[in-house]
């Protein structure tokens, strides 16, 4: 393992959850997380590993208001590059408007540890509807916009559409999976297409991942 776990990336992930519990105060949350492996880590349809394994893990704060905040860490692994682990800090709100439809807002941060020329930001505005959800993202710090369409179809397996402005589009077919041990996997078939001009490549894979909640 990389530098995933390391004692700056520890210190970012206590410092975002520290200063969100004096925002809004312990008795008003609830913190929950995630640890796990993949065998790729595909990020809007691009591998972000160069097809190999990779560590993950979250922290989450729920504000039991429709607000929320976290940290989402995972290692990274760029052709040439010095990047060895993704910081993602994220804070948003969703709400339901009726039975079905709900809206949300998200801002998320991004820093790389070994690299801070790819540190960056965005804001992904979203809404459900039933089995279809729609998201768009506006990226900041010559960050590309993104949208995403997905469908839960028939209870069986998530089916979606993105496209990075510029880059390339991807289509995902997952499944995801319970196993022994309260442990979850998500099973995904995801192809991506270059856009004419661009330095992407078409790629595409399947990538399993096995997480546990806590």
């Amino acid at each position: 393992m990389k530098n995933l776990f390391n004692i700056d990336n520890a210190f970012k992930v206590l410092v975002v959850l520290l200063l969100s519990v004096m925002a809004f105060g312990a008795n008003a949350a609830s913190l929950g997380g995630s640890i796990g492996y993949g065998n790729d880590y595909i990020f809007r349809g691009q591998t972000q590993t160069q097809g190999s394994g990779f560590a993950f893990g979250s922290i989450n704060l729920d504000l039991e208001n429709g607000a929320y905040a976290g940290v989402w860490v995972g290692e990274v692994d760029f052709a040439g590059g010095n990047a060895d682990a993704e910081i993602d800090m994220y804070a948003g709100y969703q709400t339901e408007l009726s039975d079905g439809v709900s809206v949300g807002v998200q801002y998320t941060d991004y820093s790389y540890s070994g690299d801070s020329s790819l540190d960056g930001s965005e804001y992904t505005v979203s809404g459900s509807f039933g089995d279809l959800t729609l998201s768009h993202t506006i990226g900041q710090d010559d960050y590309l916009d993104y949208s995403l369409v997905s469908y839960n179809l028939m209870d069986f397996v998530d089916v979606s559409y993105g496209t990075l402005d510029t880059v390339g589009d991807h289509y995902t077919i997952s499944k995801s999976f319970e196993l022994p041990l309260g442990l979850d996997a998500v099973a995904s078939y995801v192809d991506f297409t270059a856009d004419s001009g661009s330095n992407a490549v078409d790629e595409d894979a399947f990538v399993v991942r096995v997480s546990k909640s806590f």
